[in-house]
């Protein structure tokens, strides 16, 4: 079973954003969207979560339209993480416990706040359960977020940024969590800036530049040197380190 994108071509305000696209995300494959800013990585995640509905083209779960499936039933089956932060008064445990609405008829049960606290237990925020959400550092924040969408324990991950705010430390720690999931049969898609670490933990690396895809495949198939620079209009080498392969801008 997949999430298939399907020539999908996106309109907005009189702008093409996306252009013809199409991708596959199977369960249990880690893969990320790399572009520079503008490229259209968040309208195509918003794209494939419903949200935006494509000029032409379609987006399958499980071989069905996303717009057709009522958006509880999708929540069971696609967890997003957008790029942008909400503001909550809440306690942390309360944020996350979110997730668990599309089970939830009327209240969270202790079934479902047993599930957030595993969910924070996930990225290291256990101990944050009782903090007011509203006065977490960025970093904090995005922690929450991305327990309250492992919460939903969809079969498919959208994740837009999810190293964003992190330290060095998070972001690696952050990074090694999707990649577990995608091991125990996740489908995770993630939209991402930093390429290093794309190369380090992805199944499959997309390129998008201009709403189009440039390049797709394995790792090394794709970060290229001729390649990144038609992407990202930067020079760069790319090495070998430690099994993995390093991108490093020419600086002249």
């Amino acid at each position: 079973m997949t999430v298939d994108v399907d020539r999908v071509y996106v309109r907005i305000g009189g702008r093409e954003i996306l252009k013809e696209i199409t991708l596959s995300l199977g369960k249990g494959e880690l893969i990320s969207l790399l572009g520079p800013n503008g490229s259209g990585k968040s309208t195509l995640m918003k794209t494939i979560y419903g949200i935006v509905k494509p000029a032409s083209g379609g987006v399958y779960v499980d071989g069905e339209n996303v717009h057709v499936i009522e958006r509880a039933e999708m929540a069971k089956r696609l967890g997003y993480l957008p790029q942008e932060s909400p503001t909550a008064n809440l306690r942390v445990v309360d944020v996350v416990v979110f997730g668990r609405i599309p089970y939830s008829r009327f209240s969270p049960s202790r079934e479902d706040y047993s599930k957030a606290i595993n969910a924070l237990s996930l990225v290291g925020m256990e101990d944050y359960s009782d903090r007011n959400f509203a006065e977490l550092s960025g970093g904090e924040k995005q922690k929450t977020l991305l327990a309250r969408v492992f919460c939903q324990e969809t079969d498919y991950l959208l994740l837009d940024e999810p190293t964003s705010h992190l330290d060095l430390k998070s972001q690696v720690e952050i990074m090694k969590i999707a990649k577990r999931l995608a091991s125990r049969g996740k489908g995770v898609l993630m939209a991402m800036h930093d390429i290093n670490l794309a190369g380090m933990f992805s199944d499959k690396v997309i390129l998008i530049k201009d709403g189009e895809v440039v390049e797709e495949g394995s790792v090394s198939k794709v970060l290229k040197p001729d390649t990144i620079d038609e992407v990202y209009g930067i020079r760069v080498e790319v090495v070998k380190f430690n099994g993995n392969l390093v991108v490093i801008p020419v600086v002249e």
